[in-house]
């Protein structure tokens, strides 16, 4: 497709993210027990139909779509078994709540029920209760859903979380912005921490209680949608979405394009879905993962050697970059990169491990990888926020190019330039932004009629200089 290889490697990273999600985690730390769960939010920004964000996030959730639908042909065989021995121990229940009336009505000399008869009832009730099977659920690794109460019964049913997909992520955080979604962002916002727990209860569905919520979340967003949806969420308080938006990457565009059609390679598409198999069945414990005291969760930690890096990493961050940066935004951001290599590192060890190629601790070449990705998605980070903290800069290089194309005559109003409809400048505020800058940049001049005795007072003339007609 001669996309750039970001989009497709990013999906596939946060794929595999939520395909361990909280069923283990990494302890950074030699001794201490911070613990990172390696669930990871991913981002692939691009101008539509032109660098294919769609379809290079596709061809990975391919994979993880095919893994999905053969867990689902699994949970319909079981089903079936299952209403067997579901109607099985009702008929046994049954049978002992035949015999516990027959006993109440068989009443002894002193016209009392016999005790012993009603304990041991009892005891056969409770053991046929306790050792019912339970009702299969159907596991999960993807949804489009994102309702509070959709997604606690899905985390309930899927204690290793699960992986929201949009292929347009903006309306989502418009959505989120609004006064009836905010409960549904601090929803996915302790979600991303991948620990949190949730109890819900309503009339008519009951109590639902999620003793994990993991959430991993991928999806495209189009630059200008994105610049509108910086520049709004800047002006207020910052609660640090966009943050966690950790594998975000808007790479540049393909500068050359030819025709190419050749056989896809069946191997490697093999081989990275049955590591995405592996994976979802993997006890980690016997893969070198050692069992929580307090919890049910395995971890990992570093080897001597990974764990030289993971310091070296964490010191240059912590004395280096963030005394250093200047950018709030950034600083902010790099408060995140605390559990992203950790997480990258993980990710890349359990790769090796499914693939045959490592065990035991996470190594060396798993976190000099990792770091190599951070400094990579700093990159990108810088290119995000850069557009959010000027956003009218875009529309300054816009109208320029208008001006030399002899698009516009001089005097001209600003209304006017609304009017055409031009990409990027259908918006007041910026049109205004960019006329003030071509002023200052002795493009423009600015001339104002007298203002009448009654009336709105006339909009000013923007004189081109005579350099650029």
């Amino acid at each position: 497709m001669q996309t750039p290889p970001d989009f497709p490697t990013v999906s596939a990273l946060v794929i595999t993210g939520s395909m361990i999600g909280a069923g283990c985690s990494i302890k950074p730390k030699k001794r201490d027990g911070w613990e990172v769960i390696p669930n990871i939010w991913g981002a692939c920004i691009g101008r539509p139909s032109v660098v294919l964000k769609s379809p290079s996030m596709k061809e990975p959730m391919q994979l993880l779509e095919r893994l999905q639908a053969g867990y689902g042909e699994k949970f319909e065989k079981d089903k079936a078994g299952a209403e067997f021995d579901a109607m099985a121990t009702k008929a046994m229940l049954d049978d002992v709540k035949g015999k516990l009336s027959k006993t109440a009505k068989g009443k002894g000399k002193d016209g009392l029920v016999k005790g012993d008869d009603l304990q041991k009832l009892k005891a056969d009730y409770m053991e046929l209760a306790e050792n019912a099977e339970p009702e299969p659920t159907r596991r999960l690794f993807k949804t489009n859903e994102t309702s509070v109460q959709s997604m606690t019964l899905l985390q309930n049913e899927n204690e290793r979380g699960i992986l929201v997909f949009r292929d347009e992520l903006t309306g989502l955080l418009v959505k989120w912005d609004r006064e009836d979604g905010a409960d549904e962002r601090a929803y996915f916002l302790e979600g991303w921490n991948g620990d949190g727990s949730y109890t819900d209860y309503k009339i008519g569905r009951g109590l639902t209680d999620a003793k994990n919520i993991c959430i991993s979340l991928l999806g495209g967003i189009q630059p200008d949608k994105l610049k509108r949806y910086l520049y709004q969420a800047m002006q207020g308080t910052n609660d640090g979405l966009m943050q966690r938006l950790q594998l975000a990457v808007w790479p540049d565009e393909p500068k050359s394009w030819q025709n190419v059609d050749t056989y896809p390679d069946k191997a490697a598409k093999q081989r990275a879905y049955d590591i995405l198999a592996t994976l979802a069945d993997m006890d980690f414990t016997q893969y070198g993962a050692t069992q929580g005291d307090y919890d049910n969760r395995p971890y990992y930690r570093f080897t001597d050697a990974g764990q030289a890096v993971f310091n070296d990493w964490l010191d240059e961050l912590q004395t280096v970059k963030l005394k250093k940066e200047e950018n709030p935004l950034m600083c902010e951001h790099f408060g995140k990169f605390r559990s992203l290599m950790p997480s990258l590192s993980l990710i890349f060890h359990l790769i090796d491990i499914a693939d045959g190629k490592a065990q035991g601790g996470v190594s060396e070449q798993a976190a000099k990888l990792a770091v190599k990705w951070c400094e990579y998605l700093e990159s990108h980070a810088r290119r995000i926020y850069a557009m959010a903290e000027s956003p009218e800069h875009e529309a300054t290089v816009r109208l320029a190019d208008k001006i030399k194309a002899g698009c516009l005559h001089s005097p001209f109003k600003s209304r006017l330039i609304q009017q055409k409809g031009w990409h990027g400048l259908k918006d007041k505020q910026e049109v205004d932004a960019a006329c003030n800058i071509l002023i200052d940049e002795s493009w423009l001049m600015m001339t104002r009629k007298p203002k009448p005795a009654t009336g709105r007072p006339p909009l000013p003339e923007y004189y081109i200089n005579s350099i650029f007609l």
